[in-house]
């Protein structure tokens, strides 16, 4: 009998033992991730098209990249960080992620580069899109694509993409 309660005692425990709760060992971090798109417009040049990869494969990410059971977007954003030639040239174009048309600006370029200005993507249900994109693919392609008028000399400008995310992983 004693023996009998042993065994059923040590199935017991094997049994609580593995059916723990796998969420108890998920790892949660915060990471960001940034790529630049390089833009280059003609003179004449009537319009864009310009994309880069974004991939979450970084430091913080690399370990855990086929891991991953969620990801969240906490903040995404488009912002000119150089800019050279036409001081007159205007874009209007959609800021994009794969085909998830994120928005439509229209913006003459030097000035927008001068104003150090944010083109934030605060739309919920694409931001959940792109997370998912995320999550399964590991990065997205983000670019412009629209009209441009350059019509005195050619434009140079770069746009550096970044989200900040909140990424769930389980390490086993």
């Amino acid at each position: 009998m004693k023996r009998t309660v042993n065994v059923l005692s040590a199935l017991l425990i094997c049994f609580a033992c593995t059916s723990c709760d796998e969420d108890l060992l998920d790892v949660d971090f915060d990471t960001t991730v940034k790529s630049t798109i390089v833009a280059h417009v003609d003179q004449g040049q009537e319009t864009i098209d310009q994309s880069v990869d974004l991939s979450m494969d970084n430091n913080d990410t690399h370990d855990y990249l086929d891991k991953i059971k969620d990801v969240k977007i906490k903040k995404f954003t488009y912002k000119i960080i150089s800019f050279s030639g036409n001081t007159e040239a205007y874009v209007d174009v959609d800021l994009y992620a794969n085909t998830i048309i994120l928005k439509t600006e229209g913006f003459n370029v030097k000035s927008a580069y001068d104003a150090a200005t944010v083109f934030e993507i605060t739309d919920v249900n694409k931001l959940n899109s792109m997370a998912d994109l995320l999550k399964n693919n590991k990065s997205i392609t983000v670019g412009i694509s629209g009209q441009t008028t350059s019509n005195e000399s050619e434009v140079n400008f770069n746009i550096e993409v970044t989200a900040e995310l909140e990424v769930t992983a389980n390490p086993l």
